[in-house]
């Protein structure tokens, strides 16, 4: 199953339900070029994620951390991570399991959940963490996403026992492999970005200053543009301009009554020339050409 446009909220978080409260885990098989703009946009989750390329190349960015991965290779990123994928590649495609960490919990106040499932997503040096094949105890975790492909799509008898199994494999060896190192700075740096990001998604459709954005993270100009940019690989401003796309994306399919000029206009962009070159810049269509054509995408 893959995910044509990810829903999220004003605070970037992606707000899919996976799996259900019994089985709260999701496989999806994702083609980067069939997202409704061509890439993953910026997002998070309370699920930690684990991610396994099967085609071509991505570029995958979490936090400031960016890692280019090639068909074999995979990644894990933390619960409440911030991240992005871009193909590198038309073909690029990879399998991604969202998990929420109750389901590898036992229960509440468990020994599990207090010594090992807690201190990892609380460990923010472990934000994200490449997967390659030559290092052996990273191959075991890839061959283990393997298998839960495998399992969850033939879901025979006792699938999910032997899906939980394997993912408390594959945790036991991120917790066994690399020792816990607890930063307070790239803790303060995540509730930091997720406030400018708010700040940018609940003001979208206005005029944002770089005063405004800075004032609202207590930094000056300067060092706000010098921080997101360091962090998220991109500058405010495209950041700002992609939010605006992504959101005016959905009006195109959602609202056919609008005009271009109007979904332009109330999603922040000045001029409908400029909005036109900005869509066709990010998606490599114009947004007439994205409203006839994405709108037949299942």
């Amino acid at each position: 199953m893959q995910i044509y446009n990810i829903p999220i909220d004003r605070e970037k978080m992606e707000t899919t339900q996976h799996g259900t409260s019994a089985f709260p885990l999701a496989l999806y098989e994702t083609v980067l070029t069939k997202n409704v703009l061509g890439f993953i946009d910026w997002h998070w989750h309370n699920e930690f994620q684990f991610c396994y390329i099967t085609r071509g190349q991505i570029q995958i960015t979490a936090l400031q951390n960016v890692y280019v991965l090639s068909a074999g290779m995979g990644i894990f990123i933390n619960s409440s991570i911030l991240h992005m994928a871009k193909p590198l590649t038309k073909d690029a495609t990879y399998l991604c399991i969202d998990v929420h960490p109750s389901l590898l919990s036992a229960f509440p106040g468990s020994i599990i959940e207090s010594n090992y499932i807690s201190p990892l997503l609380s460990d923010k040096s472990r934000s994200s963490i490449p997967l390659i094949t030559s290092v052996s105890w990273q191959n075991t975790i890839l061959d283990q996403l393997t298998a839960i492909h495998h399992e969850y799509s033939e879901k025979a008898f006792g699938y999910e026992l032997s899906i939980t199994r394997r993912l408390l494999t594959c945790i036991y060896l991120l917790l066994c492999e690399l020792p816990p190192t607890i930063v307070q700075q790239q803790t303060a740096d995540t509730l930091r970005l997720k406030t400018l990001t708010t700040y940018i998604c609940s003001h979208y459709s206005e005029k944002i200053t770089l005063s405004q954005l800075a004032a609202s993270v207590g930094l000056c100009s300067n060092e706000c543009c010098r921080y997101f940019k360091k962090h998220m690989n991109c500058t405010l401003f495209e950041y700002i301009n992609n939010v605006r796309i992504s959101k005016s994306s959905e009006a195109l399919l959602g609202k056919p009554h609008l005009s271009i000029s109007q979904i332009a206009y109330e999603h922040g962009f000045s001029t409908t020339s400029y909005y036109i070159q900005s869509f066709k810049r990010a998606t490599g269509i114009t947004p007439g050409e994205f409203r006839s054509t994405r709108g037949t995408i299942e």
